[in-house]
């Protein structure tokens, strides 16, 4: 019995396999330092609070920056896991493990959707942090900078950046006008009579 049930094989599967659908090809990156460079830039652009984002690794919130700004734009992500990798130049593992960190911290839902006898749709990712999201709706700034006028802070004024001479000039102006001013107190005493004589001004 046991020699006719190993005869028997399943129609349309080939030999050594236990699937129907291709086998999936590894991802490679043409060029590290690319992908290196990218993971950098993306984890440093600020894509989520800093307090949320000390947990994970470089790699990690490059994934997570590519679920932000799905999410930001059409409100869950539902991109399949090797787009993700693609756009965060990390692999495909290093992407379902920022995702499933993310989850068991409570930051996000992954919505699996399965079809019976058929390749599996990509997963929904949807953010659930409240923080996350208002960090998301402000466009990835946090509200600290907006305090920093009102505390502490002087006022500067600009220098004036006009012509020195001229401001020479302008100085031995005010001081000569001031002075003709002065000598005219001065002489207020004696004035000039309508009829061309000088006495004493009436007191």
């Amino acid at each position: 019995m046991n020699a006719i049930r190993e005869a028997v094989t399943p129609v349309g599967i080939p030999l050594g396999r236990v699937t129907l659908f291709p086998p999936k090809c590894p991802q490679r990156v043409s060029e590290r330092f690319v992908a290196i460079e990218r993971r950098r830039r993306l984890a440093c652009s600020g894509p989520m609070p800093p307090a949320l984002a000390s947990r994970f690794t470089t790699g990690q919130l490059a994934v997570l920056r590519i679920v932000g700004d799905e999410t930001a734009r059409n409100g869950s992500c539902g991109l399949c896991i090797d787009a993700i990798a693609a756009r965060a130049g990390s692999c495909r593992q290093l992407a379902q493990a920022a995702i499933r960190l993310a989850e068991d911290d409570g930051l996000l839902t992954i919505q699996e959707r399965r079809r019976q006898g058929l390749k599996s749709d990509p997963n929904v990712v949807r953010i659930i942090s409240r923080e996350w999201l208002k960090w998301l709706r402000r466009g990835g700034r946090s509200a600290a900078p907006a305090l920093l006028g009102s505390i502490g802070c002087k006022r500067t004024h600009p220098t004036d950046k006009g012509d020195p001479q001229r401001q020479v000039v302008d100085v031995g102006l005010k001081k000569g006008r001031r002075r003709a001013a002065v000598d005219f107190g001065r002489r207020d005493p004696a004035r000039i009579l309508a009829g061309g004589r000088t006495g004493r001004a009436m007191q």
